[in-house]
C-alpha cells in the first residue's frame, strides 16, 4: 500500500544563482515524479540525484538532461526508485545563461505494509 506525500516544491530565479534543492525522506518512500518548468526557454543542465543515507559512495545520478532553448523537464522513473529514511532527492539546474525562473516539484509515495 502507498500513500502520496505532499509535493515538495521549489522555485529559483536563475539570475540569482543556480538551483540546488534537496528534499529529505522521513520514512520508506518511492520517487514517483520530479519536474522542472522554466518561465522562458532556457539552455541549462538539470540533474536529479539520490543522496543516500548510507553515504556519498552510494549516491546515484537518477537523471540528467541539458535543455537547449527548452522549458520543461519531467522524470517519471521507468523502474521503481525506493528510498529509505535519511535518503534525499536533490534537484539542480545550472545558471550559465543567468536568465529565467525555474519552478518544480518532487513527488513521492510513502510505502506501508512491506512485510519487513
Amino acid at each position: 500500500m502507498t500513500y502520496l506525500r505532499p509535493d515538495r516544491d521549489f522555485s529559483q530565479n536563475l539570475a540569482n544563482g543556480a538551483l540546488s534543492f534537496t528534499t529529505s525522506v522521513g520514512r520508506e518512500s518511492r520517487l514517483t515524479h520530479a519536474y522542472v518548468k522554466a518561465s522562458e526557454p532556457i539552455t541549462e543542465t538539470i540533474t536529479i540525484t539520490l543522496i543516500s543515507a548510507l553515504g556519498s559512495d552510494y549516491d546515484i545520478e537518477i537523471a540528467k538532461r541539458t535543455l537547449t532553448a527548452g522549458r520543461n523537464f519531467s522524470l517519471r522513473p521507468d523502474e521503481q526508485i525506493d528510498l529509505q529514511a535519511g535518503d534525499e532527492i536533490k534537484v539542480e539546474c545550472t545558471n550559465a545563461n543567468v536568465t529565467g525562473t525555474v519552478k518544480g516539484a518532487v513527488k513521492m509515495s510513502e510505502l506501508y505494509n512491506r512485510g519487513g
